[in-house]
């Protein structure tokens, strides 16, 4: 049992150093995409020159930003779920929709790092012409790489995580009846 619990807790950790990596990915992506298309509108509207950088570098950081924020999401169960109608299943019903959707997400997973290595080693020689060290293969690439992280993501979620707290009626109850109180409270 000890050891299970160790192999528990550095899977977790081995996660959440990932999960970190994933997350620092999206803020780099995003304040270098803002940067670029910022620059990109002063060098046309302020000095008369477009720049011709800014679009193909912004693609990339998006695409970066999109597969890696991803799998964050992912991890951070931030993504769109229907919980509310899992919460009216039966407990043996739960276990079975959990099931189903970590095998369908791993599955997903599988299939973009399958053919996102074909579509990286398919894209792997051009380039982009403003950037002509810079391969499209490279910018594809995340594609696979967020599919790997999603299925370690799944994997954790699927064997080594705590399960999710259900939300009960109740408890909602109480949180619109709190949200109530403060209401009338703001009002005096």
């Amino acid at each position: 049992m000890l050891r299970g619990q160790a192999m528990r807790k550095s899977y977790v950790a081995v996660m959440d150093k990932l999960y970190f990596v994933c997350v620092s990915i999206g803020v780099i992506s995003v304040v270098c995409m803002t940067g670029l298309i910022f620059t990109g509108v002063v060098m046309r509207y302020v000095f008369g020159v477009g720049a011709q950088f800014a679009e193909p570098m912004s693609i990339f950081f998006a695409v970066q930003l999109t597969m890696y924020g991803a799998a964050a999401c992912y991890r951070a169960r931030a993504h769109l779920n229907l919980q509310l109608f899992v919460n009216m299943a039966s407990p043996l019903l739960r276990r079975n929709i959990d099931a189903a959707v970590h095998l369908l997400l791993a599955a997903t997973a599988i299939f973009m790092v399958y053919y996102g290595i074909s579509l990286t080693h398919t894209t792997w020689f051009q380039a982009y012409p403003e950037f002509i060290y810079i391969r499209v293969g490279f910018v594809y690439s995340a594609i696979p790489g967020s599919g790997l992280i999603t299925l370690l993501f799944v994997i954790e979620s699927a064997f080594f995580r705590e399960p999710e707290a259900d939300t009960t009626a109740e408890e909602l109850r109480q949180v619109v009846e709190h949200g109530e109180q403060e209401a009338r409270h703001l009002k005096l």
